[in-house]
């Protein structure tokens, strides 16, 4: 047991504050079944761990993609010891570190400063830096919803928002005929005007999905919608899938999206033989691509965007679709999988800021 208590003091960029106590010490993350949630976009999953020993505290990057900070010095995977006072910062996240007794502890927290017109509440931050962290708290809302469940089949998702607001979606659904739908898509380019688009977009799916009764009708009706308003230069690549749990069929239309890739019965991976189509929103009835596949048991289906291949690591090599196939072939199930593959992009990515989204989502029919 902790023999000194240990309080961070976080001060949120939207406003309020809120202290967490330590002590006991465990992993910092958004993941909800760490020992201290931090719900902050830029926060990954399981960011960092504290360490709490008689009066020593020690803070571990685990490999987040926006990485850690003492007192402006980033921090690379090892131990660094923590002592009172120092400022930490987990992705954007800003805290303050309270080591001592408890009675000391009380009304040592600093009062938070007012904030003033043209100022933040993280003074090294852009003054616009509220509102796009807001923007992407919007955009996390809109494209990380739980996948349902699905009989007979394990699901595995992987949304990792990037630093500032981007353009991946991801939206489950129903078809009118009754067939679970999914969409993963990408909109060229980074930042405000991507994530317009990805809002845009990620409005139409509630009612165009249950409207629809085929994964080529979806992208044909987004299309529709979208080809008035698209900026010249932008576009939309996506896939819809349809899923019919009772023959086990799967029904792929895509539109300038990377096929899906998938894990066969006999453990080897292969790149779906489909054509991707052409993107959204330039044409006004754009070639698609149509593919209807059975999947076995034990067969994996994997759905990207390209920010998992794309991946940095510090000499700039990309992750590569080649790594990808090597993890399907091996993966011990699909839920297994994503896991896997969130953390080898961690380890390839280094100290390299995550500079796209990074969304994945593994379809898995059980054997039994």
């Amino acid at each position: 047991m902790s023999l000194v208590p240990v309080r961070l003091i976080c001060t949120r960029a939207l406003g309020g504050d809120e202290t967490i106590d330590v002590s006991a010490g465990g992993i910092c993350g958004r993941d909800a079944a760490v020992e201290f949630v931090l719900d902050h976009p830029t926060v990954s999953r399981r960011h960092a761990r504290i360490t709490v020993s008689g009066q020593a505290v020690e803070i571990q990057d685990l490999g987040s993609a926006n990485g850690s900070w003492i007192n402006g010095e980033p921090l690379a995977q090892r131990p660094y010891p923590l002592l009172d006072g120092d400022k930490l910062r987990l992705g954007q996240l800003e805290l303050t570190v309270r080591i001592g007794a408890a009675e000391e502890l009380r009304g040592a927290v600093p009062a938070l400063p007012a904030t003033q017109p043209g100022h933040t509440l993280h003074g090294e931050l852009p003054r616009a830096q509220p509102q796009m962290l807001l923007a992407r708290m919007v955009q996390k809302r809109m494209v990380s919803d739980d996948p349902p469940p699905l009989p007979g089949y394990e699901i595995g998702q992987l949304i990792l928002p990037a630093l500032g607001v981007g353009g991946d979606i991801l939206h489950w659904g129903i078809g009118h005929d009754g067939r679970h739908a999914l969409v993963i898509g990408d909109v060229c380019g980074k930042g405000v005007a991507a994530a317009m688009y990805m809002a845009f977009v990620s409005g139409l799916l509630y009612e165009v999905v249950p409207a629809s009764g085929s994964a080529e009708g979806v992208l044909t009706r987004v299309n529709r919608v979208l080809h008035p308003v698209m900026e010249p230069g932008m576009f939309v690549t996506m896939q819809a899938v349809y899923i019919d749990t009772r023959t086990h069929t799967i029904e792929i239309a895509s539109a300038g999206h990377a096929p899906p890739l998938l894990r066969l019965g006999n453990g080897s991976s292969v790149e779906i033989g489909m054509d991707g189509g052409l993107a959204l929103g330039p044409e006004a009835d754009p070639m698609l691509g149509l593919l209807e596949l059975t999947l076995g048991p034990g067969e994996i289906l994997l759905l990207t965007t390209d920010g998992v291949e794309e991946s940095r690591d510090p000499e700039g090599r990309e992750f590569g679709r080649g790594r990808l196939l090597a993890m399907l072939a091996s993966a011990m199930g699909a839920g297994a999988l994503a896991r896997s593959i969130e953390g080898t992009v961690f380890v390839h990515s280094g100290d390299v800021p995550q500079h796209d989204d990074l969304t994945l989502v593994t379809i898995g029919r059980l054997s039994g």
